[in-house]
């Protein structure tokens, strides 16, 4: 016992020189604690969410949308309906990522980059901001456009930029506020304005481990043609892969689609059931 005594006194200057060494490291480490995973995935349901790939990482997703549930038994409620979306997503570092992807009824072809400028710190800055931007192709078939009077591409292109603010209020709330500014080259209807401007608003609330409630609508500012979107979904996580499962009053999901070409009333029935699969791989 004298023996432990003695060298108990003996270290306890090392051990108290140790502990304040490491509290002086922590009061020097002032770098900022950041906010993660304010969503699920890079998107909420049909908009675009902050979150982006990570670089390095490559994310394949697919986007299912039916018909309209009011369509009737016959029909199987939309089921009998199918239209999907294949596409890829990149990160090329932590604040930059771009995509590519394909919508199969409407034969557009759309690629887009998101563009991180500011995330939320703990104690700190109060929001993450994101720049978003996709330009759209909608292809047309040879020979309508020999035997038209359009100008081809430069006619079929239109493009969306956004920009996203959001901010996770709690541990299982995150709300995102997005103003939209859409540019198509050519309209159909005369007369009628080429730039349309919305507001995006967003929502997720986390109901257990792997699974969060997220909602979204979007409010048309001008030219005010169709219906503003609204949507719900749930995000369930399985390890690799995350599904999300919609109700929308769009069939649509690239922006210059179901943000101001939307046609259905959701409080009519005009409910499109849809559901997305996304997997990540690392390339490096």
């Amino acid at each position: 016992m004298r023996v432990f005594f003695f060298f108990l006194i003996f270290y306890m200057p090392y051990f108290l020189n140790a502990q304040d060494y490491l509290l002086s490291l922590l009061a020097k480490d002032k770098s900022p604690v950041y906010v993660s995973y304010l969503f699920k995935g890079t998107k909420i349901v049909n908009g675009q969410s902050v979150e982006l790939q990570a670089k390095d990482m490559l994310q394949f997703n697919i986007q299912h949308r039916f018909g309209p549930l009011n369509s009737g038994a016959y029909n199987l409620y939309g089921l009998d309906f199918s239209q999907v979306r294949l596409s890829l997503e990149y990160g090329l570092n932590d604040w930059l990522s771009v995509g590519v992807g394909r919508s199969s009824s409407t034969k557009v072809i759309d690629a887009n980059s998101k563009f991180r400028l500011k995330r939320q710190i703990v104690n700190g800055f109060p929001v993450t901001i994101v720049i978003n931007s996709v330009i759209c192709l909608k292809q047309i078939p040879s020979s309508n456009l020999l035997n038209s009077n359009s100008n081809g591409v430069y006619d079929n292109l239109s493009y969306t930029h956004q920009i996203l603010f959001a901010r996770k209020i709690t541990r299982n709330l995150s709300l995102q506020f997005t103003p939209t500014f859409i540019h198509y080259n050519f309209v159909e209807i005369k007369n009628k304005n080429n730039d349309r401007f919305s507001l995006g608003f967003g929502g997720r609330q986390k109901l257990t481990r792997r699974i969060s409630l997220n909602t979204e609508f979007f409010y048309q500012l001008n030219e005010i043609i169709n219906k503003n979107v609204l949507s719900i979904g749930f995000d369930i996580e399985t390890g690799g892969h995350v599904f999300q499962l919609h109700l929308s009053n769009s069939p649509h999901m690239i922006d210059t689609d179901f943000i101001t070409n939307t046609t259905g009333n959701f409080l009519k029935g005009d409910i499109f059931f849809g559901f997305n699969i996304s997997r990540v791989f690392t390339l490096k």
